[in-house]
């Protein structure tokens, strides 16, 4: 099953979009911003009812 969520890219504030595997527990990884390609850093964490939720950072930070 996959969730999308809205998030505003750390470096060009511009709206980005991403899909969710709830199936695959909690993760991190780097994905490129649709709008300016810049490496992000993607942490996707479940809350108690099992809903993930994702969390955007600079790659550098």
């Amino acid at each position: 099953m996959q969730d999308y969520e809205t998030h505003d890219c750390p470096y060009c504030g511009e709206p980005v979009t991403l899909a969710l595997d709830a199936s695959a527990g909690d993760q991190s990884y780097v994905e490129d911003c649709q709008v300016c390609c810049r490496p992000m850093m993607v942490v996707v964490a479940f809350d108690e009812a099992d809903a993930p939720h994702a969390r955007l950072r600079r790659e550098d930070e």
